[in-house]
């Protein structure tokens, strides 16, 4: 009997086993640990310009569920100029740190960045940014002059002020020596070592007409700088001196005996000038600006025995691909200079990601992706329900309009959020605060350090934009360009949005890009380190001979093709969407959820939000798998682990609401 009893036990003791064995957690343990108590690396980071830190720790990290803080010595006056205030700033940096936050830096005094609140120029009058413009009726039509009035420097939100030139590299450096040098200065080797990032904001080219300011707006920025009113407005490019010399010595042409073709005609000859003019121009902005900052930071962490701060920030206008010429020549080649690439996005309407704000999230994610890069930065605000007239939105709509962009591949959130209003919005308070930090921490801590799954890559067709590109005194947008970049700009911009709502995220390449895909014999296109199975290219492009060559090589190995002029566009059709492999997707179709996959330590993730006014109830379709959990960030639940039937998993998304769905 006794024997029998031993064996017994052994038996279940032995069953027990087999079953923890053969019934794993679908969702690691240390998933759910990050997931229950997510850390601050996860979490987003508030704004406080000049404000001091000091002892606030508690509150920022109890209170509000902050990560940490972009902070800054304060604007003004004495901008990097006070003992005083660089003293206030570091013990601030020193409380924030002892007590476990992060801290990225500001660059500026307000923005856009490259001035250090206008002591580059106070140096050295010589580095403010140039335009030359053109008055087809003078007798010198082309004039080289200081770039001020009509462009961004003088209309923006914070203050009217000249700006430095980005094509001169010596405005970068001085702007380093001014505001990152003297970060480290004061910081220390220690405590700088201990700084996560340098935030810049909005620097451009500067040399285009966007537009003035609402006046009610206007009345209420500061201006360093009085603006000329008797200038003339005309059309203008950006430039530097040694622009011609630069020119020549890249092509081995001349620039003057063509410059004409910079501001008109329609010939051959004059887009090929247009094109080597403002690709020539990209680069220079990506090695004077952009990169020169990252470098500078390299070389600083290098010499600090690896610690210290990386290059983040964002440039101007990443959803209006007209204006990426005149502003950085081209977005996703300058974008490569950021550490941690980013975007901006101001409004707090979820939908928009429908429309054209999906371009905010993509160049910056791609140039993530093709730079081997994970993490990517938002600054994110309702400023534009704010500035006009409407209340500040409320949680849920925070929490959507930020979960579209997750869904999309963006990590990190710089936050322009108002934390309390007190009894005049009584539902925006610290505790509501706190409900979002948690919500953006919940969903770090699965997705942070998962890779996104992306099948197809998108054209952008940066070359044909600067083929055509005409400057205007007026205010640019596409609809004062060509009838073909309308075109091409409108096809771009419906191609990926149809694209995203038939869960379909892609990865952005252009011409210079593609120029070093490789193919591969198994159907698929490699593009860095990733491969690709579909190419999708708007109307009206026109590729370079050497993108040409790859591209008939791609196809003749299986590498599926889809060219807009030969589809409608409007919704994506059942054709499109077969040809660019979007396999998962839900049924019934919904172009309301944001939707992206990314993959795990082996396991398959799904993240999709509703940004739609209505309730969806569907399925998802999926490749493999056979169990999966159910997450939901908004409360923090974790669903019972439940089996996949069919290829599908059921898919009920309220108003608002986001979901994760993690497979095994």
């Amino acid at each position: 009997m006794r024997i029998k009893s031993c064996f017994s036990v052994a038996s279940i003791l032995f069953s027990a086993l087999l079953n923890s064995c053969t019934n794993t957690d679908v969702l690691p343990q240390s998933w759910r640990s990050a997931w229950e108590n997510p850390a601050v690396i996860y979490r987003p980071l508030q704004i406080v310009h000049g404000a001091d830190i000091r002892n606030k720790a508690a509150y920022y990290k109890d209170s509000c569920g902050l990560g940490g803080v972009v902070c800054n010595v304060p604007f003004g006056e004495n901008y990097l100029k006070s003992e005083a205030e660089w003293q206030v700033f570091v013990d601030g940096v020193k409380d924030m740190r002892k007590n476990g936050l992060r801290v990225w830096i500001y660059d500026e005094d307000g923005y856009p960045s490259l001035g250090a609140g206008g002591r580059v120029l106070e140096a050295d009058p010589l580095l403010e940014a140039l335009e030359m413009v053109y008055e087809k009726d003078s007798k010198t039509p082309f004039v080289v002059r200081p770039c001020y009035e009509y462009v961004h420097a003088s209309n923006n939100f914070y203050m009217a002020r000249r700006y430095p030139n980005p094509l001169n590299p010596k405005a970068t450096q001085k702007f380093i020596e001014l505001t990152h040098q003297a970060y480290y200065d004061h910081l220390g080797p220690e405590l700088y070592g201990q700084v996560e990032a340098f935030f810049t904001d909005e620097p451009s080219m500067m040399a285009v007409n966007l537009g003035e300011l609402r006046e009610d707006v206007r009345k209420n920025v500061k201006v360093m700088d009085p603006i000329d009113t008797e200038k003339k407005n005309l059309p203008m490019v950006s430039w530097a001196n040694d622009l011609p010399e630069k020119y020549k010595a890249r092509y081995g042409e001349e620039l003057m005996p063509v410059v004409a073709s910079l501001f008109s005609g329609d010939d051959e000859s004059d887009k090929v000038v247009r094109q080597k003019f403002w690709s020539l121009l990209a680069e220079l902005d990506r090695d004077y600006y952009y990169k020169a900052i990252q470098s500078w930071c390299k070389s600083t962490r290098d010499k600090n025995n690896g610690r210290g701060p990386v290059a983040s920030g964002h440039g101007l206008r990443e959803e209006n691909p007209s204006n990426h010429v005149s502003l950085d020549g081209n977005k996703l080649l300058v974008a490569s200079g950021f550490d941690i690439p980013g975007l901006d996005q101001l409004s707090s309407d979820p939908t928009i990601w429908g429309e054209s704000s999906w371009m905010a999230a993509f160049f910056p994610g791609s140039s993530a992706v093709l730079n081997g890069q994970r993490r990517v930065m938002c600054e994110m605000s309702d400023f534009e329900q704010t500035i006009n007239g409407k209340s500040p939105v409320d949680v849920q709509h925070m929490q959507a309009a930020t979960a579209w962009q997750m869904a999309f591949g963006v990590t990190d959130f710089t936050l322009y959020y108002t934390v309390a209003y007190g009894n005049k919005y009584p539902n925006r308070n610290e505790a509501a605060h706190r409900e979002y930090c948690d919500f953006v921490g919940r969903v770090n801590s699965v997705l942070m350090e998962a890779s996104p799954v992306r099948k197809t890559l998108l054209y952008y067709p940066i070359y044909d934009l600067q083929r055509e590109y005409i400057p205007t005194a007026e205010k640019m947008t596409w609809r004062t360009q060509s009838e073909l970049t309308k075109t091409i700009e409108s096809s771009f911009r419906q191609l990926g949005a149809n694209l995203l709502k038939a869960q379909t995220p892609f990865v952005l390449v252009d011409y210079l890009v593609l120029e070093k895909a490789t193919v591969n014999s198994n159907g698929t296109i490699k593009v860095g380190d990733n491969q690709y199975s579909s190419v999708v290219f708007p109307k009206g492009i026109t590729l370079p001979a050497s993108v040409s060559k790859i591209m008939e090589e791609a196809k003749s190995k299986g590498v599926k093709m889809v060219y807009a002029n030969d589809y409608n566009e409007s919704p994506m059709s059942e054709e499109q969407a077969g040809l660019v492999g979007a396999d998962e997707k839900l049924i019934p179709s919904v172009e309301s959820v944001a939707f992206g996959k990314f993959i795990r330590e082996g396991l398959d993730i799904y993240m999709m939000t509703n940004t739609g006014d209505q309730n969806y109830t569907g399925k998802l379709n999926v490749l493999k798998g056979k169990r999966y959990v159910e997450l939901d960030p908004q409360t923090g639940k974790i669903a019972d682990e439940q089996k996949i039937t069919d290829q599908a998993i059921p898919i009920r998304l309220a108003t608002l609401q986001t979901r994760i769905f993690v497979l095994n």
